[in-house]
Order: C-alpha cells, then structure tokens, then sequence
C-alpha cells in the first residue's frame, strides 16, 4: 500500500471514530431509554408477565447508558476503531437473544432478536469485515437456541426464517451505510484537495501578475529618461524649414505620446497598488488646480478650461481626485475642437456630489457607451490635433474612482459633446 492510501485511511479511521462516538451516544441512550420504557410496562401491564426478566432489562439499562456516557468522552474518539461498534453490537445482540428465549412460545415467532440485530448492525458504522466477525458467531448461536427450543417444525421455520432475514436485511443496511460514509470522505478529501491546489495556484498566479506589473512598471520608468533627453534635444534642434522641420517636429510629437503613455501605465501601476486616505476637499480650488495644470497644453489649441465655482466640499483623497480630474481634462482637449472649451463644474445630484468635465467635442455613440472605462478601449472618435492616445485614461479613472469610494460614469452633453463626470460622497 502506497504511503498516500495508507494516509487516506488512517484518516478515514479517525474520522469513522469520532463518527462512531456521536452516533453511538446518541443510539444507547436512545436503546436505555426504550428498555427502560419496557421496565416500566412490567408494572403498569403485569398481565404481559414481562417482570420475569426484569433484572435483564435493569442491567441492560445500566449498560447502555453507561456506554452512552463513553461515548460522550474525548477518550472514546481514541479508541481502536472496532472497539464502540463491537461494545454496542455484543450489547445490543446479547439483549435481543436473551428476550428470544424467555418470549419465545409467549409471541411465537417474537420479534426481538430481529429488532436487535437489525439495531445493532445499522446504528453504528460497521467495516465490512468487522461486521461479519460479529453477525456471523451472533447469529449461529441465535439459529441454535432456535432449535434447542423445540417448539416444532413451524415455529423453528418462523423463528430462524424471521431472524435469518432481519440479520439479512441489518447487513446490507450496515454495507450501503459504509459505502456512502466512506464515498462522502474521499469526495471531501478530493474537494478539499482541489481546493488547497487551486488556492495554490491562484497564488502563484498572483504572484506572476504582480512580477508582471513590477517588470512593466520598471521598464516603462527606465524609458521615460531617455524619451525625455530626446525631446529635449529636439527642441535644441533649430527649426529648419526645407523639408527636416516637419520630419522633427513629428519626432518630437511621437516622443510625446510615447512619454505619455509611459506616465499612463505607471500611473496605472500605482493605483492598482495603493489606496488613498479620504478626507474633505474643497472642489472650488482643486478645480482652479486641475485647469492651471491644463492651462499650457490646451492653449497649443485654443481651448480655454474654464473652473465654474460651487462652493461644495466631497469627501476624497486629494491626490487621487486630482489625477482622475487630469485624465478626464486631457481627454477632453484632446478630442474637442481647436478654439472649444472645456468646463468644470460640480453639483449635487441624488445625495452625491457630482464632478463633471464637459467639453463641445464630438460626443460618444451609443454603441460605444458600455467600452467606455474598459481598459485599452478604442473608441471612434480620434483627437483633433493627432495627439496620440494609450486607451487608459477612463480605465485610470474608473480604478482611481474606486478608491476613492466614488463612481465614474458618463452621459451625452445637450449642448454637444459628452459629460464625463465622479460622483463623490459627500462631506
């Protein structure tokens, strides 16, 4: 047997231990309570003649309940695991053939010893050999008091015929028992098991994820310097207008948009990977903020983005608000019209207090609605100056809203364009 089988079933037996105790406390307390309803009846019923063996009933009375308490102890669970079924079965078997022969030729074919058997075979959990080291010796004694009672050929018939089945009937009742109990366990053990393996895969995924996300992260770091030192010696370049001014200033445009979607994806990194501190802040001037830092790349063109003052506080982390803000302005410019605007506004809706940049741009498609905030989305509008565009800016939002305990969300502008706005908890 392999070392994992041979664990498997020690397993198995420890847990047919512990079952065994539960169900045998239960089941003698349960069999003394029904002998000592038959005590009873001895007296209230004499006519039954029953006090004949009234002094069996009192020690097998004693008996069980004496094994109940057993069972109830920690100890019990320690135990070899034949030991409770054979001391309940023996108990159970010994009542059942004492009764045989005292109510005998009183109930004719009497019903005790079937009753036992079939007790003593299903109340606890039997291994299959066990239970044939005990039925078998159990029941050859039964079949031999049946014929040394001489009770004639009908009434030995009867007799043996009736006990032979109900131990028949208590066998196959025992085996499907065991087979069910010991199904269940390994079914447990394998969910158990697939469990354990997939929790242990999830984490390794996890951690590859995470290798993943540092290794983007640093890599895109280490190309923000030089994308830098090459936009800056562009701009050292003086302008040459026979032919290589257009070439460089496309140079230094694709260097823009591959710096800036560098700064998306490290931006992108950080806030999968922190979380920011609520606390109240005053829209008024944050929105000030949030278009002074816009003022410069929107009046390239002609976009003014205009702070509409509302007096309104939210609850927020700073920080986080203000680069959701910048996402949502930059996309802003970058798809509105050259000389368009770009507002700022906040107001209370529906207990929240909504942040919303509108712009005149040239809106969303309805079909386009529900990729809005997915990451990587490419929608159909392009911008109107060719600025180059990551398809992470809504994604940010939406991540950085989030945490924020804050909901991003978009509907069309009347007026033109699109409102994109968070809705934030109130101070």
């Amino acid at each position: 047997m392999s070392s994992a089988a041979s664990s498997a079933l020690d397993d198995f037996d420890a847990h047919l231990r512990k079952l065994n105790a539960r169900r045998l406390r239960l089941a003698s307390w349960y069999f003394a309570g029904l002998i000592a309803l038959l005590l009873v009846a001895n007296f209230v019923l004499p006519s039954l003649q029953l006090w004949l063996h009234a002094v069996v009933q009192a020690i097998v009375i004693a008996y069980f309940a004496a094994l109940g308490v057993v069972c109830r102890s920690s100890a019990a669970e320690r135990w070899p695991t034949p030991a409770l079924p054979l001391l309940f079965g023996f108990g159970a078997a010994a009542t059942g053939l004492v009764f045989s022969v005292d109510l005998a030729f009183g109930l004719g074919a009497n019903p005790a010893y079937a009753t036992t058997v079939f007790v003593a075979c299903v109340a606890p959990l039997w291994p299959r050999r066990l239970l044939a080291g005990f039925l078998l010796p159990v029941h050859a004694v039964y079949l031999s008091i049946v014929f040394a009672l001489e009770g004639g050929a009908v009434f030995t018939l009867l007799m043996g015929i009736g006990g032979t089945v109900a131990a028949a009937l208590g066998w196959l009742g025992a085996v499907l028992q065991y087979r069910t109990e010991r199904h269940a366990f390994e079914t447990a053990a394998t969910i158990r098991g697939q469990r354990d393996e997939l929790t242990a895969a999830l984490d390794r995924v996890g951690r590859l994820l995470d290798e993943r996300s540092e290794m983007v992260a640093t890599v895109a770091h280490d190309l923000q310097s030089p994308l830098a030192g090459t936009r800056a010696l562009l701009r050292t370049i003086p302008e040459r207008p026979e032919g290589d001014g257009p070439k460089l200033r496309e140079i230094s445009r694709t260097c823009a948009g591959m710096q800036d979607a560098i700064t998306r994806l490290l931006e992108a990194h950080a806030d999968e990977s922190s979380d920011g501190a609520p606390e109240v802040v005053d829209l008024d001037r944050l929105l000030a903020e949030v278009a002074a830092a816009a003022t410069a790349t929107a009046a390239e063109k002609g976009i003014a983005i205009t702070p509409v003052a509302s007096g309104l506080r939210a609850q927020a982390e700073p920080r986080l608000l203000s680069r959701a803000l910048d996402n949502l302005v930059s996309n802003a410019v970058k798809f509105s019209a050259r000389g368009g605007q770009v507002r700022l506004a906040a107001g209370l809706q529906a207990g929240r207090v909504r942040v919303a940049v509108i712009d005149r741009g040239p809106g969303i498609a309805a079909a386009e609605v529900p990729s809005l905030f997915t990451k990587f989305a490419r929608l159909g509008p392009r911008p109107t100056g060719s600025e180059p565009t990551s398809g992470l800016g809504l994604y940010i939002v939406r991540s950085l809203a989030a945490r924020m305990g804050a909901t991003a969300g978009f509907e069309p502008n009347p007026a033109g364009g699109s409102v994109f706005f968070l809705d934030l908890p109130p101070a």
